[in-house]
């Protein structure tokens, strides 16, 4: 198996699926980043465990002694029955936020079939009760976020059914327990809410699967891209169909019992398992050079997606026939969740951005992925500035340490802007960052190249060196309206073009637009006999010196088919930039070298004829005085 490049995408089909994937991302998001609010979350302890039996009531199977239960009379086989037209009873219910001092009535069925009105006075329980709990829930939203940056980035770069089903897939590590309490407690109630289904998105961690299958050249043996794309919609019916089943409604079965939540951590874990054995199919099915590639990534990705999903299970099955009414028990899931969304997201940054195994054609540029990544991190930052607000907000030194805690933020950020760049940097981009120095050395020294040879070196042999292009072929022509034959080469042979007509479309773009052009597949830019594959020319940039167009290179991918990015090209311009500037000054010397040669060449004449002239007026001295002797 071979890492091969994939035919770009229309422009217009990328930037629709990017904003298709950016509304979805930021939908979920600001559905879930409101789970904060249950910070100040205090929830009813009635002392009480039972089950939901339907028509709002709950059987009541455990009484704790001393509990608000105890003391209303209550005991097991007892049913309470709630009205959720009254806002006690959603509260009584463990739903709503129980206000200090709070006391309510409800209904219930005794045992031996006489029924009652009892008076409830609950304990207060919060639902975050430790600041540790609130600074990992916070976290866990800000790792979560940032995972979404990198998926629809990823999708808007290259839309594809792997790509998607990682967005969508993605969105499984969503903290769906601790939505749950908030959606009961501040939005349920007021009817059909629809988006608390899409908001449901525990169920898309099986589109994981098709991502496994896919990575990383979104294919898959044996099955086109219509039966790839018929897959994922069958498997979205699958998700549509379990959150339909097992969506949340208040004073009802909860979906995170017994066999439901038993069945969905099966369903995850079979989902995870199988895309982690697919993606190590994929790496011992691929040659020795694409394995060292993808080592690291899939390692990421399998130690990543192993780990979310082993803590999320225990967290299931420890807490699986009572939600429970602090949050606390998740904390460790929060922390573990977070530490594995950023080895993904790390491990997705070394496969496509160091070692290009997935092919994300218009890469983003390095000034790009500084900003993603710093603004991510500034927003934490922030976040955490505000938690820790919170926290001192009611101490008698509040303003005091609100100015501490405002300026060690600002050396935080003064210091953060600079480390987050060089890590960055030496992370991801090191290998990238040494050949653009190369680079930058040899469009530094071409101003002092004296021979075309050491020009037409410098821009095609050294960037399909250091960059990893398949291929680089320049093509110069000796006057203005001649044809541009290929001089030099890398990776072309005899049996392929060897000139551009200087009426070409390609030829004639150039000339008046003098800045480079990406050579779309759709588009009939080149003519034919051009190399195949990765080698074929996907970039072409235009030498002009002095307002004319003197030379063209075409570049291809690089050798395992990305393109080059917005960096790459940008170096690619200074350096034929410097070529032309380079051309001029070899052009100059060489006609100043022909003049002197010339003028040489004239002088020698000139002492020539001046010989001879000598010569024939001695020659005339000499008959002269001969004929007078005579």
């Amino acid at each position: 198996m071979s890492l091969r490049g994939a035919v770009p995408t229309r422009t217009w089909v990328r930037a629709l699926n990017g904003l298709l994937a950016f509304a979805f991302a930021a939908f979920l998001l600001g559905s879930y980043w409101p789970i904060i609010k249950t910070f100040d979350l205090h929830r009813a302890d009635l002392g009480v465990k039972g089950e939901w039996t339907g028509d709002h009531a709950r059987l009541v199977t455990t009484v704790a002694p001393g509990s608000a239960a105890d003391r209303a009379g209550l005991e097991p086989g007892d049913v309470l029955e709630f009205d959720p037209n009254r806002s006690d009873d959603w509260v009584l219910a463990s739903y709503r936020n129980m206000p200090e001092g709070f006391t309510g009535t409800l209904p219930v069925r005794h045992s031996d079939g006489s029924q009652a009105i009892v008076t409830l006075v609950p304990e207060r329980v919060a639902y975050l009760p430790a600041t540790a709990d609130r600074v990992a829930l916070i976290v866990r939203l800000c790792t979560m976020t940032l995972l979404m940056l990198a998926y629809v980035l990823l999708v808007w770069t290259h839309p594809s059914v792997m790509t998607w089903s990682l967005l969508l897939g993605g969105f499984s590590a969503a903290p769906f327990r601790v939505w749950v309490p908030y959606y009961f407690a501040f939005a349920a109630g007021g009817g059909f809410e629809w988006w608390s289904y899409l908001a449901c998105t525990w169920a898309l961690v099986v589109l994981l699967l098709p991502f496994g299958l896919s990575f990383p050249r979104d294919t898959v043996q044996g099955l086109s891209r219509r039966q790839r794309t018929l897959g994922l919609l069958s498997l979205l019916g699958v998700v549509g169909y379990l959150v339909v089943l097992l969506h949340p409604e208040p004073f009802a079965f909860h979906p995170d019992e017994r066999f439901a939540a038993q069945g969905y951590a099966g369903i995850a874990v079979l989902s995870v398992v199988l895309a982690v054995v697919a993606m190590l199919r994929t790496y011992r099915h691929s040659n020795p050079q694409d394995r060292a590639r993808l080592k690291w990534a899939v390692l990421g990705f399998a130690i990543s997606l192993l780990a979310f999903n082993a803590s999320f299970v225990f967290t299931v099955f420890r807490s699986v026939s009572d939600w429970g009414l602090s949050g606390s028990a998740l904390t460790p899931h929060h922390w573990i969740g977070s530490v594995a969304s950023v080895g993904f997201v790390l491990s997705l940054g070394y496969a496509v951005l160091r070692q290009r195994v997935v092919d994300v054609q218009f890469a983003v540029s390095r000034t790009v992925v500084y900003g993603i990544v710093t603004t991510v991190v500034l927003v934490f930052i922030a976040v955490l500035h505000w938690l820790i607000g919170r926290q001192i907000e009611h101490s008698g030194l509040a303003f005091g340490l609100e100015g501490l805690a405002a300026v060690g933020l600002g050396l935080v950020l003064h210091r953060a802007s600079h480390g987050i760049n060089l890590t960055v940097d030496r992370v991801l981009f090191r290998k990238h960052h040494a050949a653009e120095e190369r680079l930058r050395q040899v469009t530094a020294a071409l101003p002092f190249a004296t021979t075309e040879r050491s020009i037409a070196q410098a821009i095609v042999d050294e960037p399909a060196r250091n960059l990893d292009l398949a291929s680089a072929a320049l093509f110069y022509r000796e006057s203005a309206e001649g044809r541009l034959q290929r001089v030099r080469s890398e990776r072309w042979s005899d049996s392929h073009a060897s000139d551009l007509d200087p009426e070409s479309f390609l030829v004639r773009c150039l000339q008046a637009e003098h800045r480079a052009v990406r050579l779309d597949d759709e588009q009939q830019w080149l003519p034919p006999g051009m190399p195949e594959g990765v080698a074929h020319p996907v970039l072409a940039i235009p030498i002009v010196s002095q307002h004319a167009l003197t030379a063209v290179v075409l570049y291809g991918s690089h050798v395992n088919g990305t393109l080059p990015d917005p960096d790459e090209v940008e170096l690619l311009t200074a350096l034929a930039k410097a070529a032309a500037a380079s051309h001029q000054q070899v052009r100059i010397a060489t006609l100043m070298r022909e003049s002197e040669s010339q003028q040489r060449k004239i002088d020698q004449q000139h002492e020539r004829i001046g010989h001879l002239e000598r010569s024939a007026a001695e020659l005339r001295e000499l008959v002269r005085v001969r004929l007078g002797g005579a």
